[in-house]
Parts: C-alpha cells; structure tokens; sequence
C-alpha cells in the first residue's frame, strides 16, 4: 500500500508540475520580451517594484522563474540590488496565488477546459492561439495533478504512524519547518509542495496549526533554485540570491514566535475550509513579512556584500 501511495502521490506531482511548465512557457511565450521590459521599468519606485514582482510571478506561476529572472537582469547591470529586493518580495506574494487558484473547486470545468485547450493548441490558427490553448491545458493539468494527490493520499488516514507524525509537528514546529524546507528544495517549486499540504487538508490529514511551520518551510526551501541559478553569475548575481533567502529566512524567525496566534487567525478566516486556510496563510505570510521587512531593505543589501565580498 506504501508503494501505491508514493508512486500516485509523485504522479500527482508530476502532473501538477507539468501544469506549472505548462502555464509558465505559455505566459512566456505570450509576453516575454514585454514582461522583462515592464519588470525593469517598474523598479524605479520600490512600491512598483514589489507590484511588479507579484504581477510577473501571478502570470507565469513560478517564483522560481522571476527570481531567475531577477538574477540574471542583476547580473547584466540592468538593475541594482535595492531594485532586485524589492521585485524578490514581491515574488514571495505572486507565489501565493497558485495556491489561492487551486483552493476554488474548479474541478467541474476542468475537462471542458482541457478539450477547449487541446483544440485550440492542434488547431494552430496563431501562435498566440496555440499559446492560449497550452494554458488551458497547463490549467487543466494543475487540477487533475491536485485531484490524483488527493486520491492517491487517501490511505494515509489509516496508518496511525503517519497522523502520530502529523501531530507531533504541532507541538515541534522546528520539525515543521525543516520539513517544509527540505522537499520544497527538492522539488523546486514551493507551489507545487503548498498543493501537496492543501491535499492532505482536503482529506483532513493535516490541520492549520501543523501546517503554518510546513508553510514557514517551503518559503526557505524555494530559495534553492534562485541561489543555483546565481553559482554562475557575478558578485552581483550571488548576492541578489542571497538577498532572497535572508528575506525568507528572516521572515519565519519573525512569526515562530507567533505561530499558534498566526494559525488561528486564518481559522478564523475560512473556518469550514482547511484547504483555503493554507492557502491565506501562504499569502498573509508572505504580505506581513513584505510590509515588516520593507524598510530594511538597504539592511539585507548591506549583509548580502558581507557575505559575497
């Protein structure tokens, strides 16, 4: 039974992932040259800036690809690195909004979506045409993705070794966090492992209290692919990367304290629907550490050159 779990829950994952490609080489296709433009001239103004980075991350649906992109424009000396701050934190909120997507059960129109986009991706009456119809397949397969974990994960509510484990990150939110660090690292998408909390809360494996530290975690763990993407890139390059993970970092040891008062309130928010609950506290976590952090700005520029001399 261990093994069927594993191998659907990675299917699951794939599938999801693949949705994420999908929808990221659309928008891309679609906007690409326009986007880098737009994201360079909005960074004259640090408020822009932020909105900037939320705007190009809610369009491609990856994190990941604006702070490559942030390294890379860094590296080529077209932005500095109080510029790059301030798109990178709003990156961290343009991330959220996968999870808030998922969390509507959309679910009934996913095949309509899906034949509406295998046509209009085979039909090819334009490229932009052909790009349209990728989305709606990348759309589509977010949502198949999220419906295969689920049933996949099913299981897992009658072994008592994985809910005692489940219930102990409560009570050790350390644990938690290094949790959601490490497999949002591996799989290089924190949005892809935020999906995977928000399964097993449709299934009521796991509650907001156990989550928030997982959350606090991933927020970590999705620095991986910026700081990778930064080993061959000037001083410059590394330390915008540097910036990003000191943001995240910074970020949780702010909340740990307030972790039960943080979970609670987002109960409060959506207290019949656990699968939202993650998905506010994806977002609130990363819009609080945005509006505390902000004028520390030079700070972490400040550090990042200590570090990367």
């Amino acid at each position: 039974m261990l093994f069927a779990i594993i191998v659907g829950t990675f299917c699951g994952i794939m599938l999801f992932f693949i949705g994420m490609i999908l929808l990221n080489n659309s928008i891309k296709n679609l906007c690409s040259n326009q986007l880098k433009k737009i994201v360079t001239l909005l960074t004259a103004n640090p408020i822009l800036g932020i909105f900037s980075g939320i705007a190009a991350t809610a369009l491609t649906q990856s994190s990941s690809t604006t702070s490559i992109l942030v390294v890379s424009l860094v590296n080529s000396k077209a932005m500095n690195l109080h510029q790059a701050a301030f798109i990178l934190m709003g990156a961290n909120i343009g991330t959220t909004f996968t999870a808030q997507l998922v969390s509507f059960d959309f679910f009934l129109f996913v095949p309509y979506l899906f034949l509406l986009g295998i046509v209009l991706f085979f039909l090819r009456f334009s490229k932009a045409c052909k790009n349209i119809g990728k989305f709606f397949i990348g759309f589509s397969f977010l949502f198949l993705g999220m419906k295969w974990m689920v049933s996949f994960l099913n299981p897992l509510q009658n072994l008592m070794n994985f809910k005692e484990f489940i219930l102990s990150i409560e009570n050790n939110p350390l644990k938690g966090i290094f949790i959601g660090t490490i497999t949002t690292a591996i799989i290089q998408s924190s949005s892809t492992s935020v999906a995977m909390l928000q399964s097993l809360a449709h299934l009521g494996l796991i509650n907001i209290y156990q989550a928030t530290p997982i959350i606090m975690g991933q927020n970590i763990g999705t620095c991986a692919t910026t700081l990778f993407s930064s080993i061959a890139t000037n001083k410059n390059g590394k330390r915008a990367a540097i910036i990003h993970l000191l943001f995240n970092i910074t970020g949780s040891i702010i909340l740990y304290p307030f972790i039960y008062s943080f979970s609670h309130f987002v109960c409060i928010l959506s207290p019949l629907n656990s699968v939202r609950q993650i998905a506010h506290a994806h977002t609130l976590f990363n819009i609080i550490n945005v509006i505390l952090l902000l004028p520390f700005v030079k700070l972490f520029v400040l550090v990042s050159k200590k570090i990367i001399r």
